[in-house]
């Protein structure tokens, strides 16, 4: 099966070579000529920007045509000059006139900010806040195509992105609220998991460590691995707890790390 990584980050990387050794046939892409030299040599690599006007390329459309297409473009803040919404759109535009099989989106559990409490896909969204507008803007964009599937990860964790770097020496808020994380390789697996399906249907998963653990306890942790502290603001209001079972139930997955805690020994 051909598969196309679009905006191959931090991430892409890891499922790229993780699909490669699968013996899938993967091309990825980035915005810029001089960002492909850092992608694994074992993978194909495409320049392309979605935020150009869109032309009609052959070679482009041919690499497109009956293939699965994962959609890693990371939405940022909305402010001027972020053009993700428009990107998507003109990424459904490609894969509509070249004839893809399919797109997964990686899309965030940062779309559910605002709200409280066990937070499944279901939930309504504050549609009022930017974050909240610009990633539903972007998963509607590609759900014009058909079958999408939305992943809405939690935060990432994983090779390179240890969480006690990000907080070391700080004072957090909401000690007593959950947190919500993913490993790199739980959501490798997961994308594994769809692909071994007989056919994808549109469908929208969230992606996050199903044990509840407290804010407290997983950055103390995290950040003493490294040798560091960090502190908390006493004041607490519960935050949401984004639920995964979903995905659990309808795909009859295992997360390999159950915890965020337990995932912390394999980040660094």
């Amino acid at each position: 099966m051909k598969m196309i990584i679009v905006g191959c980050g931090w991430l892409g990387q890891q499922l790229a070579a993780a699909l490669c050794r699968k013996g899938y046939q993967v091309t990825a892409t980035r915005r810029s000529v001089a960002a492909l030299a850092d992608l694994p040599a074992s993978v194909a690599a495409i320049a392309l920007d979605l935020n150009a006007p869109p032309v009609n390329d052959e070679a482009l459309n041919a690499i497109f045509n009956n293939a699965l297409v994962i959609c890693a473009i990371a939405p940022g803040r909305q402010q001027p000059g972020n053009n993700y919404v428009e990107s998507l759109q003109q990424l459904t535009a490609l894969m509509q006139g070249a004839g893809s099989r399919g797109v997964i989106h990686f899309s965030s559990s940062g779309i559910y900010q605002g709200l409280d409490g066990d937070t499944d896909e279901t939930a309504e969204l504050l549609l009022q806040q930017p974050r909240v507008q610009l990633s539903a803007a972007g998963e509607q964009a590609l759900q014009q195509f058909t079958p999408c599937i939305t992943l809405r990860l939690a935060g990432l964790m994983g090779p390179g992105r240890h969480p006690g770097r990000f907080v070391a020496g700080k004072t957090l808020p909401e000690p007593l609220a959950p947190v919500n994380m993913v490993h790199s390789a739980d959501i490798i697996a997961a994308v594994q998991s769809l692909l071994a399906l007989p056919a994808l249907s549109s469908a929208v998963y969230n992606l996050s460590c199903p044990a509840p653990v407290s804010r407290q306890t997983f950055y103390q942790q995290a950040a003493a691995m490294l040798g560091s502290k960090v502190d908390f603001d006493l004041h607490t209001n519960m935050q949401r707890r984004v639920d995964p079972q979903r995905f659990i139930r309808q795909l009859g997955f295992h997360y390999r790390y159950h915890s965020a805690c337990d995932a912390l020994t394999d980040c660094d």
